[in-house]
């Protein structure tokens, strides 16, 4: 069998890339949307249309007052330099660049290094950032002790994890995987039924993979994971074991390395901030249970924000 040569590969990548991006930026918009639609942020004009969790996101974040800055924003500035406690959020203006890149690629000497140029600029979800800003608000006050305020800001994240889930099950299996590639949406969804499902049963499933996300955010041994949650979450073993293989999907170097160390680095400053924004709260701290295994009123508040989510 002949091996591919590289030019080859990264023009099959390329063509792909053009093929994804046709597709999507095809799919219907709506006028009425206009009024919350991104200027140059793609596909959030086809996402607003599609998406009932997508639009609901962008509608609360806006109604906290939360604005948007369209600044060029590399992915490592984002990751170092936003403020997850700021209602301001910053991306790159680059629907236009996407869109000439797809109409005049075969024009470029070199089209998959323009790609990757591309990619270094465009790999920040929003919605992922919304749905931070939004749940401090719907969150309980944070303990002040570094260990209960660690585990807190791991439920927080477990459950922005998990709306990114859900969101990839609302889009499906078709499209939501075109949607992660283009680097819109972090997670693709649809591969099991239980969204197709009543809301009873699919807020079942969200639990399950909350407890799992909190685990592994909680460096819990992955082999366990599925335990924890079989006993939080007693019978219900199928479910179970496709939540937490979904969430044990999550990036390993960002459970044991990028996480830990934001948390180390920044929770005193982290917690000063939440502070102000939970003053006006007449809610007792949330201070989750030390032992996974004995996590159950935690769950009360994860269903508060997926009932406001809609979810």
């Amino acid at each position: 069998m002949t091996k591919k040569s590289p030019s080859a590969v990264a023009t099959s990548h390329v063509q792909d890339f053009l093929a994804d991006l046709k597709l999507l930026s095809n799919l219907p918009t709506s006028k009425k949307l206009q009024k919350i639609t991104l200027d140059e942020y793609p596909l959030d004009a086809q996402l607003l249309h599609s998406s009932a969790l997508y639009r609901a996101s962008r509608e609360m974040y806006l109604e906290l007052g939360g604005v948007f800055e369209a600044k060029v924003c590399s992915t490592m500035r984002s990751l170092s330099a936003q403020d997850l406690f700021a209602d301001v959020i910053q991306y790159s203006p680059s629907w236009s660049e996407l869109l000439w890149f797809r109409d005049h690629s075969h024009e470029l000497a070199d089209p998959d290094k323009e790609l990757e140029a591309l990619g270094r600029f465009n790999e920040i979800s929003l919605y992922h950032e919304q749905n931070h800003r939004v749940l401090w608000r719907l969150l309980p006050p944070a303990p002040k002790d570094a260990t209960g305020f660690r585990r807190y800001l791991n439920f927080a994240e477990s459950l922005v994890v998990v709306l990114d889930l859900a969101l990839g099950d609302e889009l499906g299996k078709k499209l939501s995987p075109i949607y992660e590639d283009l680097k819109v949406i972090y997670r693709s969804g649809g591969e099991h039924s239980y969204h197709t499902k009543d809301l009873a049963t699919y807020r079942k499933y969200l639990l399950a993979m909350v407890c799992a996300t909190y685990c592994t955010l909680e460096l819990v041994n992955p082999e366990d994971i599925v335990k924890v949650v079989d006993y939080v979450f007693p019978g219900q073993k199928k479910m179970n074991k496709d939540a937490t293989e979904r969430s044990l999907e999550i990036n390993e170097l960002f459970t044991r390395v990028t996480n830990p160390q934001w948390q180390e680095r920044y929770w005193k400053e982290a917690q000063k901030k939440l502070a102000k924004i939970h003053k006006p709260s007449k809610e007792g701290v949330f201070d989750l249970a030390s032992d996974p295994l004995d996590l159950e009123a935690e769950f009360q508040i994860a269903l508060r924000v997926f009932e406001y989510y809609g979810l």
